[in-house]
């Protein structure tokens, strides 16, 4: 049956009993309705205003003000292309109504959803209306949703406002409707209501883009995404996007894998839409139908809309959205603009794809027949949601508190996450809707109200990004984005899952006072990391080297060697510093030549790419060891005659710095008796001949705070008596040498001896001792004519000791000094010495 157009559809009768029981009153400019009572009032006399009629008034409700109805003419209806419904189509009309604040609504005349448990329920309603079902969902064990066409001349304007009070008593205020037959489409659903019927007007819907009616422009974005205020981690917002996308591609989650449903109007392909795109009803490059908030153009609404929650990361084009790395498929839903045909849209296309993500970024307030609008609206949602989607839908551009008197759909839905949106600082924007209860029915949690947009999304060869895309519809995708990242992290989650990841994680507080439902702010890194089971922490910091407690020798060189982590599970480098030196190091292995005296707090710290900081701690205290000092040279017990120098070989070893102390550290200081006759800095000196004279000495040597004695005889010689002078001509000098394998060197002697009564002394007379550190003594060659007090052999082999060689070894450390002396015996038994120092050290190689 093809029904009749509304324009050429005769006045039933209900219609002429109206006309005729109110022709006068109207007449007279007003009606009111005290009771069953009607009288007439004065009509208006102000002409400043648009004419109307009240055609219905009650004093006394619950708001305070009385309840009315008037047709305002001047109350123009949206003027938008509509979709036909249904397998014959319609020729659908707009009316308009504004309520109690003066803000209009647009709805379809002529037909209204209405619930029904069975087909006689059904019949009924089609009786009682002259209706005709245009469209219906499927059934459910409950029943069926049906949009019907109605005749809306059966409705009687008179009983309306009893109707609507006996239904909804609260309500108050005066609403205006464009025509009479929006006036009658209203008393129609205020009857129904009055009778228990759940009835839905099929209202227009708005996007919830451009909060304030303008495109912003700004300076041009850095093409480092991590910077962004929305995406970075840190700063007010703090929702840590980037690094989110960080964690997911270290653990090998960052793949396209999520199904992303966006019902909008106004979608144009561009280089950041994702590869995959599934149409439903959708036209590229055909423009959204119906204005934003406040009436504000918003043509390309549905490409910013998907460019906010999943504009492709690092492509050189245009924008960036949190899911833009994961979303797999987009599923681009055309939106209509009435209630009826978006979610017929919407559950249809739903139900082909089973999508992971829904977004919806329109809403709908709704001051007439909330109490079925709401059930409707949750049926409807309940549906979708079973689908397997999380639905997340923009919670308006009104200022309006959510949790008031006023219904908004489908952001009240307790199948919903209604989003609100917040300024860079966090709090509150002014243009969002908010809310006052913490419920699943309130705006649940808050995104960011402005994201980077493109300049002109309609034109996609111009890669300009510098606009921003603001609204709550900007807030919505961008939550759903990140919901898209907590799927990818963890695609065995459910739907409801996701949700209570995203609220048990978000931020909360810092909105303002005026928002005392919740305050939670999402937080893409915190929501990613639960999902993985990741804890989002300071990097991880351990100190191998050097050991809590550790004892280290003044100069000695000491090992920094430790490790850090983020929270990726990536190697940072670690700054070392000293409570008492300072910065020691920056990286995770190194060392330090040396540390001052005293005990060392040592701090390993790493700083992570989000700027926290972590770190470990060990005790280290560096003591200054006792330095040892040990004589060679003169030795123990040594009896010489005057005029002969004498060598000073003295030894140290500082342990702190594994070797001996410098020579400017140390002295020798000779006394003969108490008189000091003679000082020398350095390891190795020499008291001159001229200074031996007959007495008793003592050699003190001193080398970084210790020292060693030892004393020698000087013995002055008889009348006539002469010593013989001993010299020796290799090495003629203080010799160093140097070995690689520790082995003892072979080192060549050779001496000569003259005396005043002998003339030249052989080296059968010779004896050549080296001294070594600790008192060692070794005999290097001792010649047969050598006096030695024993028993004389009758038979002796001769052997001089002239020239030489031998071996020297090393002692326990790196470096041994030997002291090597020539005895020389003359006939008369006295002895002339020299001496000679030999060095041996390890060769680094």
């Amino acid at each position: 049956m093809t029904p009749t157009p509304a324009s050429r559809r005769t006045a039933a009768v209900p219609r002429r009993i109206l006309a005729a029981a109110v022709a006068a009153a109207l007449a007279a400019g007003m009606v009111t309705n005290i009771g069953a009572a009607a009288v007439a009032a004065p009509a208006p006399t102000s002409t400043a205003a648009p004419a109307t009629a009240d055609l219905a008034v009650t004093p006394g409700g619950t708001g305070g003000e009385p309840l009315a109805f008037r047709v305002d003419p001047g109350l123009a209806p949206p003027r938008l292309p509509i979709d036909p419904v249904g397998r014959l189509g319609t020729d659908r009309q707009l009316g308009v109504v504004a309520g109690p604040d003066g803000s209009p609504a647009g709805l379809v005349l002529d037909e209204v959803m209405v619930r029904v448990a069975d087909q006689a329920e059904l019949d009924a309603f089609l009786t009682r209306w002259g209706g005709q079902v245009l469209d219906s969902f499927a059934p459910d064990e409950q029943g069926q949703d049906h949009l019907v066409r109605v005749d809306v001349d059966r409705a009687d304007p008179a009983k309306l406002v009893d109707d609507l009070r006996a239904a909804e008593p609260g309500q108050s205020g005066t609403y205006r409707v464009g025509d009479e037959r929006a006036l009658r489409l209203l008393a129609l659903a205020a009857a129904e209501w009055r009778a228990g019927t759940e009835l839905v007007l099929d209202w227009l819907v708005e996007p919830t883009g451009i909060a304030d009616g303008e495109v912003y422009e700004a300076p041009d974005i850095t093409n480092n995404v991590f910077d962004w205020m929305f995406m970075e981690y840190g700063g007010a917002m703090d929702i840590g996007v980037a690094p989110a996308w960080q964690l997911l591609e270290a653990k090998g989650k960052l793949t396209k894998q999520v199904k992303y449903l966006v019902q909008d109007g106004g979608f144009q392909s561009n280089p950041d839409f994702p590869t995959k795109v599934s149409l439903h009803s959708v036209e590229w490059g055909k423009t959204n139908t119906n204005d934003c908030t406040g009436g504000t153009p918003c043509p390309w609404h549905a490409t910013d809309v998907v460019l906010a929650a999943m504009g492709r990361v690092d492509n050189g084009y245009g924008t960036a959205g949190p899911a833009g790395p994961v979303v797999d498929e987009l599923v681009a839903v055309r939106n209509g603009i009435e209630y009826w045909t978006v979610l017929r849209r919407l559950e249809k296309a739903a139900e082909a794809s089973h999508p992971d993500v829904v977004n919806l970024s329109f809403t709908r307030d709704v001051n007439l027949g909330k109490s079925s609008a709401s059930k409707w609206t949750d049926r409807r949602m309940k549906h979708i949601r079973d689908t397997g989607a999380l639905i997340v839908s923009s919670a308006g551009n009104d200022t309006a508190n959510i949790d008031g008197d006023t219904l908004y759909v489908p952001c009240e839905s307790t199948h919903v996450m209604c989003v609100g949106g917040m300024r860079t600082d966090a709090t509150l924007d002014g243009m969002s809707n908010f809310g006052t209860s913490d419920l699943t029915t309130s705006v649940e949690i808050y995104g960011p109200m402005c994201v980077n947009g493109l300049k002109d999304p309609g034109n996609p060869a111009v890669n300009k990004t510098h606009s921003q895309f603001c609204g709550t519809s900007a807030a919505a995708p961008f939550v759903g984005g990140v919901a898209a990242l907590v799927m990818a992290a963890d695609p065995s989650l459910t739907a409801a899952q996701v949700r209570d990841i995203l609220n048990d994680t978000a931020h909360v507080g810092g909105l303002g006072a005026k928002v005392t439902g919740s305050q939670r702010r999402v937080d893409a890194l915190a929501a990613v990391a639960k999902a993985l089971g990741v804890k989002v922490d300071k990097p991880a910091v351990s100190i191998s080297a050097p050991t809590t407690g550790q004892h280290v020798g003044v100069g000695q060189s000491v090992d920094l060697w430790g490790k850090a982590t983020d929270f990726l599970g990536k190697q940072l480098p670690i700054t070392w510093i000293s409570s008492l030196d300072g910065v020691l190091g920056h990286e995770s292995q190194t060392f330090v030549p040396s540390l001052s005296p005293g005990t060392h707090v040592i701090t390993a710290k790493a700083t992570d790419g989000l700027g926290r900081t972590g770190s470990a701690t060990v005790s280290v205290t560096v003591v200054d060891s006792p330095t040892t000092a040990a004589i060679i040279s003169p030795p123990v017990g040594l009896t010489l005659a005057p005029g002969q120098s004498v060598s000073l070989v003295g030894t140290s070893h500082d342990p702190d710095a594994f070797g001996p102390v410098p020579d400017a550290e140390a002295s020798w200081t000779v006394r003969r008796g108490g008189t000091v006759v003679h000082q020398q800095t350095g390891h190795q000196a020499l008291l001159p001949a001229g200074k031996v004279t007959a007495g008793s000495y003592t050699a003190t040597f001193t080398a970084g705070g210790a020292s060693a004695q030892r004393s020698f005889t000087v013995t002055a010689l008889l009348a006539g008596q002469n010593r013989p002078t001993a010299t020796i001509t290799k090495p003629a000098a203080a010799l160093d040498l140097s070995v690689v394998d520790g082995k003892p060197k072979v080192v060549a002697f050779a001496g000569t001896a003259t005396d005043v009564e002998d003339g030249a002394v052989a080296g059968t007379r010779y004896r050549w001792t080296a001294y070594g550190d600790g008192g060692v003594k070794k005999v290097l060659c001792q010649g047969s004519a050598v006096p030695t007090g024993g028993p004389v052999d009758d038979i002796v082999l001769p052997k001089s000791c002239a020239s030489f060689s031998a071996e020297l070894g090393l002692g326990k450390d790196n470096i041994t000094t030997w002291s090597v002396w020539l005895e020389v015996f003359d006939s008369a038994g006295l002895v002339g010495v020299d001496s000679v120092p030999v060095r041996i050290q390890v060769a680094t190689p």
